[in-house]
């Protein structure tokens, strides 16, 4: 039997994605995006990962002031010398997964003026529903972004309400749009008894996060930890510690020396900012606070799988946090169920099954 060729192109600091993707390293899999358990009797799977930063070089010397404005007005860059730089690769593929929303719009650019048409675009589109409200009054560039999202052949998104926005802010037809729940290395993040040495523990990146709600919310004898490459400047204090740059590892063990992990965003609508970090922390049986909204109300049910509290409210996110720390058996049970509804739901094995429907079905 042929098997149907699959290329994954990634866009991503990870280094080892191949090692990881052969099981050679104690490194998670989730952002493999279920590449990892792909079924290799049938699909032939090769990946690129093509490098966020280095030289303007070939087309870039030419469009970098194209992408820089596109970057400033959308958030998301446009990497169209992707394509150039890895066609034998993309050429060779039947179908392609482009993961984040930068590669999905920088390959999709190609294909709107002519190539890739006997290709199968599969685009990740995780910020874009988000973000219009940044040009969604520039009518050229929301034309341009939508016009791009149209040439895929489906567009995957982490929950319904983003399906909906994509086809209500962009005209993408809804037989295109796939929802595909996200899921996380259940056999990397796991639970291990350790001595509690924080209150509480946050974590992430992203553009969303909002540590200074977080930090406004904690009480003076909790002992906190944040896990963020973002510069924090409010921090006045000796019992929060700010680390960055950490492995995995690491990252699991502080999981599992936290009494509470908090993940704080800003309001949002339909990104599911900080999913990752709370399925990981839920893998660890660990309770979570999140701030709430629509894409999580889908999975996680407040009191059940986490506590939710009202985006920028200090006041809400305090009574959360005491909440948990007075009622232990509350924190075991949201800690208990919502490790459940990952392991039986939202794992990389998940991840694949769907992408599996996808390929033989779309």
């Amino acid at each position: 039997m042929k098997k149907t060729k699959i290329l994954f192109i990634f866009r991503t600091p990870m280094e080892n994605i191949g090692q990881i993707n052969d099981g050679k390293v104690d490194e998670p899999a989730e952002f493999l995006w279920g590449m990892k358990d792909l079924d290799r009797s049938i699909y032939d799977v090769r990946f690129i990962n093509a490098p966020r930063f280095g030289k303007r070089t070939g087309i870039r010397r030419f469009t970098w002031i194209f992408e820089v404005v596109f970057a400033k007005y959308v958030r998301i860059g446009l990497p169209i010398d992707i394509y150039l730089k890895y066609k034998k690769d993309i050429v060779w593929a039947d179908e392609i997964v482009c993961t984040y929303d930068q590669v999905s719009i920088g390959i999709l650019f190609w294909r709107l003026f002519g190539f890739l048409r006997k290709k199968k675009i599969h685009a990740i589109v995780m910020s874009l529903s988000e973000r219009i409200v940044y040009f969604k009054n520039i009518y050229p560039l929301k034309w341009f972004v939508s016009l791009l999202l149209r040439q895929a052949d489906t567009i995957l998104t982490l929950s319904d309400v983003a399906s909906q926005a994509i086809e209500k802010e962009y005209g993408v037809e809804r037989t295109k749009i796939y929802t595909w729940y996200f899921g996380i290395d259940i056999d990397f993040w796991k639970s291990k008894k350790e001595n509690m040495i924080y209150d509480i523990m946050s974590i992430g990146n992203d553009m969303n996060r909002d540590f200074e709600t977080l930090i406004s919310a904690i009480s003076s004898d909790d002992k906190v930890v944040l896990v963020t490459k973002k510069n924090i400047r409010q921090v006045h204090n000796d019992a929060v510690t700010v680390l960055s740059g950490i492995e995995n590892t690491e990252v699991r063990e502080l999981y599992n020396k936290s009494r509470i992990i908090v993940i704080p965003s800003i309001a949002l609508k339909t990104e599911s900012a900080g999913l990752s970090c709370f399925l990981q922390a839920l893998s660890c049986e660990r309770p979570v606070i999140i701030s709430d909204s629509p894409p999580f109300r889908e999975i996680f049910k407040d009191g059940m799988h986490c506590l939710f509290y009202i985006p920028g409210s200090v006041d809400d996110l305090r009574k959360k946090i005491e909440l948990l720390k007075n009622d232990e058996k509350l924190a075991k049970k949201i800690a208990t169920q919502g490790y459940e509804l990952v392991r039986n739901r939202y794992t990389c094995k998940d991840m694949s099954n769907q992408l599996d429907y996808l390929f033989k079905h779309r």
